[in-house]
């Protein structure tokens, strides 16, 4: 596996995709993803109080959003990154969604999904995904 690219205080995990609104997916084989935020987008958010989930075994329109993360100056939504179907929530969430701040590639994960339609023209690399938080950095 290659290592991990570190920007900063900020660590892109190199074994997955990313968004431009910094979500990740990560497939897990079988047709079968998960999904959360990146290590950037969860320190952006700064304490994160609740995750606002959907029920599962609903399907999501690519774009759509599937999950609403709550902080508690902010909120970000999470959106499709292709046509999918919701096959379970990470509950501990409902309980504990600080995981999401202290483990946000792992333990933080959000939801795991099926593809109905795979298209990835919403899906970066880690070092395409780089550029962006690099650049966001700099307007700062």
């Amino acid at each position: 596996m290659a290592d991990d690219i570190v920007i900063g205080d900020y660590t892109i995990k190199t074994d997955r995709k990313y968004m431009a609104s910094h979500e990740w997916v990560k497939d897990l084989g079988n047709g079968k993803y998960k999904i959360g935020i990146s290590d950037y987008a969860q320190k952006s958010l700064h304490e994160i109080t609740y995750v606002q989930f959907e029920e599962e075994d609903t399907e999501f329109e690519q774009k759509e959003v599937i999950l609403t993360v709550e902080a508690i100056k902010a909120s970000g939504d999470i959106y499709a990154p292709f046509k999918l179907k919701l096959i379970e929530n990470n509950e501990v969430l409902e309980d504990d969604p600080e995981k999401i701040n202290e483990s946000p590639y792992e333990d933080g994960w959000l939801a795991m999904f099926e593809a109905i339609e795979y298209d990835d023209s919403l899906l970066i690399t880690p070092e395409e995904y780089k550029a962006i938080v690099e650049k966001e950095l700099e307007d700062i």
